[in-house]
């Protein structure tokens, strides 16, 4: 039995984080949930979004320039990977916080998967199959 390569995940919260930033000091992301749902190859990651601002009708606002950006990331180049799947999950809702400021929550799916499979993986599958079709 062969053992199966180590395939770095993407580090898909460092990414949208990285890609949103910029957009307002009130912008916040972190990855609430991952798991695999092909081992090795796809990833899902469920990321929250929250777009804060000093009137309700700001915060919203900058939750929708969030969403934008965050669906472009399916066709914005990536080098440790690529989004193939993105939906919204909740929101965008009004959850302000508990202070009373205003703030917006968007919670994310995303499905990712590393650029490529290293070589090693290829060829043990390609093993793997020859194997079964001479036993």
């Amino acid at each position: 039995m062969t053992t199966p390569p180590v395939i770095a995940q993407p580090d898909l919260e460092a990414w949208v984080w990285s890609q949103i930033k910029g957009l307002s000091p009130g912008i916040t992301s972190f990855a609430y949930a991952a798991s695999q749902v092909f081992p090795g190859w796809i990833y899902v990651h469920f990321i929250q979004v929250d777009a804060r601002a000093k009137r309700k009708q700001a915060a919203r606002d900058l939750a929708e320039q969030a969403r934008q950006v965050i669906y472009a990331l399916a066709d914005t180049p990536w080098a440790e990977g690529a989004v193939s799947f993105i939906q919204p999950v909740e929101g965008p809702m009004w959850l302000p916080d508990d202070d009373g400021l205003p703030r917006y929550v968007t919670r994310y799916e995303f499905r990712v998967h590393p650029k490529a499979l290293p070589a090693s993986a290829v060829t043990n599958r390609r093993k793997a199959a020859s194997a079964r079709r001479t036993a």
